[in-house]
């Protein structure tokens, strides 16, 4: 049985359709994004497009989707690896680089953006560029701490949502795996939202 005949247990054949052929680009393959990435290749999306510079470092492992033998190599790779092993037919495409004012119009590809970086001016920019270009795109604010589920909201707009608590930044706060984990659950619901949510 194939990845893609097991999906169909789950999602009608026009969803999968629509999942299939939507284009993702996930910024940031760090706590957020390398979780949004797993779950988002679990439920069919095969265009992937992951973009980082940094390396996987012991540190990451709490709650970033990496393991031991990978420290050291470049999040891109290592996570385009882990992806491939749920499906190998997905068509992932890794960009090792900092996303800055000078390469934003690369999101242009994208159907759909994942915003999943840690510094609020680089979020910022994101979610500007975005918004401008008519790109849909997905964020992340607050996603530090534990023991406050109930305060992540999502906060919807015309071709945008923001999840978290709005308040706890992991440059102020520890992150967790727990809440950052459920956080990216909601970023990669909210994108299968935006793709097949009339269809439900």
């Amino acid at each position: 049985m194939t990845f893609r005949e097991i999906l169909l247990n789950y999602l009608s054949e026009k969803e999968l359709k629509k999942i299939e052929k939507t284009k993702v680009i996930v910024i940031g393959c760090g706590g957020l994004g390398s979780n949004v990435a797993k779950l988002l290749i679990r439920t069919g999306f095969l265009k992937l497009t992951l973009i980082d510079f940094d390396e996987v470092e012991l540190k990451n492992l709490n709650r970033q989707d990496f393991y031991l033998e990978q420290v050291g190599n470049k999040k891109v790779y290592a996570l385009k690896e882990n992806l491939l092993k749920i499906n190998k037919d997905a068509l992932i495409e890794t960009l090792c680089l900092k996303i800055t004012e000078d390469n934003l119009n690369l999101l242009k590809q994208a159907d759909i953006v994942v915003e999943a970086v840690d510094r609020e001016e680089y979020k910022r920019m994101i979610f500007e560029y975005c918004l401008s270009a008519k790109i849909r795109v997905v964020c992340a604010s607050g996603v530090a701490g534990f023991g406050d589920g109930e305060g992540i909201k999502i906060k919807r707009g015309k071709n945008y949502s923001i999840i978290g608590d709005f308040r706890k930044s992991i440059i102020e706060f520890s992150p967790l795996s727990p809440k950052v984990t459920a956080v990216a659950s909601l970023q990669a619901d909210e994108v299968l939202r935006m793709v097949i949510g009339d269809e439900s």
